[in-house]
């Protein structure tokens, strides 16, 4: 694959893209069984460690979580509303969030958040003044056009190899 140029790219900061909305704790004893996904500080399983039914603060669809403590940085598009625990940002987008484009930012965000080790955590503060860096179009926005086809040529390539192995088997 061929690298992307980022050499014109610009730092944006965070807060300029989304509001960022620290978790609220939920002790595994307080858990009850449900189907609500709680996102904690995993790594794994789109960030979900339980699926719960008492909680009363929910966060909505098409947003994405960040671990700011245990597995600092690791991000994940949330497509469905979910609860998350105290050791979760939820960045809520100031602009037209698609999936493709939160596949896009993940990666970015993850590498911001790779400064910060378990010591440090990635609190909300710290990730309110951080920047990440974007293409921008010649006015100097986000180009979520740019974002958003590329992810989904990325999509149409992969589907294409698969249709040609499944033809091999």
């Amino acid at each position: 694959m061929k690298q992307i140029d980022t050499s014109q790219w610009k730092d944006i900061p965070i807060s300029s893209l989304f509001n960022i909305v620290k978790g609220t704790r939920l002790t595994k004893f307080d858990m009850k069984d449900g189907d609500i996904p709680f996102i904690g500080a995993s790594a794994n399983n789109n960030g979900v460690t339980a699926y719960i039914s008492n909680y009363a603060v929910l966060h909505p669809a098409n947003t994405i979580t960040v671990t700011y403590n245990g597995s600092v940085g690791e991000a994940f598009y949330q497509e469905k509303p979910f609860a998350a625990s105290d050791d979760v940002n939820v960045l809520y987008p100031h602009f037209p969030l698609t999936k493709n484009i939160a596949m896009f930012l993940i990666p970015v965000l993850k590498a911001t958040g790779k400064q910060y080790e378990f010591i440090d955590k990635w609190r909300i503060d710290l990730m309110r003044r951080d920047t990440i860096k974007l293409p921008v179009t010649p006015a100097g926005t986000p180009d979520w056009e740019f974002m958003e086809d590329f992810i989904q040529s990325m999509a149409d390539r992969a589907k294409q190899h698969l249709q040609n192995l499944s033809h091999l088997i």
